[in-house]
């Protein structure tokens, strides 16, 4: 079945239950299917529409977001992921490339839209949430005569249900397509495996018109409630997940930094939270660790990509010894392959290499995308041998945990000797004074690459070059040893909070002829 589906179901059961609140409105089921339907009848009215359209959303975090996402779901129309936190030029590549057919947008993006409608067709449609706009209708009007159920009919499960820009970090972005029964078993998978039921609050941060909006609708397969941010506020983080009793969080690494780093965090009460689910970029085994004290045993870490979205996953029953401690091996490891997902460790041949060696991490999932839209060598490419090949480079153990070691892209090869940055970002990570870092390898004339280590510190803190090579030679050796460091006060990252590690080697790499 689609999402819409599923939350048709849960509106009979548990009408009158929340399902959205943000800063205007507390929605219930019943009211929340009634737009969805209208939604689903105005995309079905309007002319060059109907099942099979790519429709986007464009609009800061609100309840209506995902609301329209479903409707769009519920007309079996293809929902476009426009980020909002790319440029207008970005988006408007996106959504030309997409060939998509209408935008949903709030006014608060109309000087972007202004800018976007110069670069895409002219056929491209736009419909304004919140008010009238001279590019487009009020949705409220747009929706005249539509408010009234919309009939259910069967799905094709291979037919797209979302279109999605990679936001990679190695270059420039792809678009995923994900069928309905990719996204099925993606929601299915994300509400079992974190114990959403029907009293789960679950508080959203990142923008709904990416990602994170997938998750969102996983809490509605079983009547749980999304509690929605326009973005990311410290101390209201706190305030809600204290006043409204929430019991799953999806934050990136780095909103974990700024909490744990934050006074306010050890005086809140957080007793309600059952999940805090880190994803997104890997965090450090050191503040992975800080996060248990603070959090107490709920933390979950998920590696996933656009292309498939949850490949490992590392739960409390993984991490806690049966005397209450933390297995280390464990913290320092992604996790196990999720369930519903098959994960091998293979060599350049694609074929599966032994326990402790290093190879690129290939799966096999029904949750992985059914292509790259309108790149069939790509997709050929990346699913080769019938396995998604995720680009990552992993490590398993004996028990079966996998560590990705980097980015097949990002291993820094000096000297002959393949060197994995992650494994120094964790141990300068260990460092007080530490907040994030990045590790690239920078050019040398006689080793190839040396190794370079980018680090940002905790606010008011101060730490010596010397003091952060001195740290990570005993531990890694002469050869994995940071040869230079520089203090940056920020590190670029990508819409979704990935590091941008290409953008730190630029500065670098000019002037010469490659730039690995």
């Amino acid at each position: 079945m689609r999402i819409a589906d599923y939350f048709d179901v849960t509106a009979a059961r548990v009408p009158d239950r929340e399902v959205f609140i943000d800063d205007t409105q507390r929605v219930d089921y019943a009211t929340a299917q009634r737009f969805v339907h209208a939604i689903a009848h105005g995309l079905t009215r309007a002319p060059g529409l109907g099942a099979g359209a790519h429709v986007g959303v464009y609009s800061p975090n609100s309840a209506t977001v995902s609301m329209l996402q479903l409707g769009i779901n519920r007309a079996d129309c293809v929902w476009v992921l426009v980020h909002t936190r790319n440029s207008a030029e970005t988006n408007a590549k996106v959504l030309a490339y997409a060939d998509t057919r209408l935008v949903f947008f709030h006014s608060a993006f109309e000087a972007q839209v202004e800018a976007m409608r110069a670069a895409v067709p002219a056929s491209l449609e736009w419909v304004c949430i919140d008010r009238a706009s001279k590019f487009g209708p009020a949705l409220d009007a747009w929706l005249e005569s539509c408010r009234k159920p919309f009939p259910a009919f069967r799905e094709d499960p291979m037919a797209p249900a979302y279109i999605a820009p990679t936001g990679g970090t190695t270059g420039p972005n792809k678009a995923v397509v994900q069928t309905h029964r990719s996204a099925e078993i993606g929601v299915f998978l994300v509400s079992n495996t974190l114990g959403m039921t029907e009293d789960s609050r679950h508080l959203v941060i990142a923008p709904l018109t990416h990602a994170a909006g997938i998750f969102a609708l996983s809490l509605t397969l079983n009547g749980g409630a999304n509690v929605i941010m326009p973005g990311f506020d410290l101390e209201r983080v706190l305030a809600l997940i204290a006043g409204e009793r929430i019991s799953h969080v999806y934050l990136p690494a780095t909103a974990v930094y700024a909490l744990l780093d934050h006074p306010a965090t050890r005086k809140t009460d957080l007793g309600s939270l059952r999940c805090v689910l880190v994803g997104g970029s890997p965090i450090a085994p050191s503040r992975f660790r800080e996060a248990i004290e603070v959090f107490g045993p709920v933390l979950y870490e998920m590696y996933g990509q656009t292309e498939s979205m949850m490949i490992t996953l590392k739960r409390p029953l993984d991490y806690l010894r049966a005397d209450g401690g933390l297995d280390d091996a464990v913290v320092r490891a992604t996790g196990r392959p999720a369930p519903m997902v098959r994960a091998e460790i293979v060599g350049e041949d694609g074929r599966a290499l032994p326990v402790g060696t290093p190879g690129e991490i290939a799966i096999l999932s029904s949750m992985t995308m059914q292509s790259y839209y309108k790149m069939p060598a790509e997709t050929a490419e990346v699913s080769r041998d019938g396995w998604h090949h995720t680009g990552d480079i992993g490590v398993r153990d004996a028990r079966g945990y996998i560590t990705i070691v980097d980015r097949l892209r990002d291993v820094i090869i000096s000297g002959g000797l393949n060197i994995y940055p992650s494994e120094i970002e964790d141990v300068i990570c260990e460092m007080p004074e530490v907040r994030d870092c990045s590790v690239i390898g920078v050019p040398d004339a006689t080793w190839g690459e040396r190794v370079m280590a980018v680090v940002t510190l905790k606010q008011g803190r101060e730490l010596a070059a010397e003091a952060v090579i001195a740290h990570c030679e005993p531990r890694l050796g002469s050869q994995k040893r940071p040869r230079a460091v520089e203090f940056w006060d920020e590190l670029p990252r990508s819409p979704v909070g990935k590091i941008l590690k290409r953008e730190i080697r630029g500065k670098f790499w000019v002037g010469h002829e490659r730039a690995v």
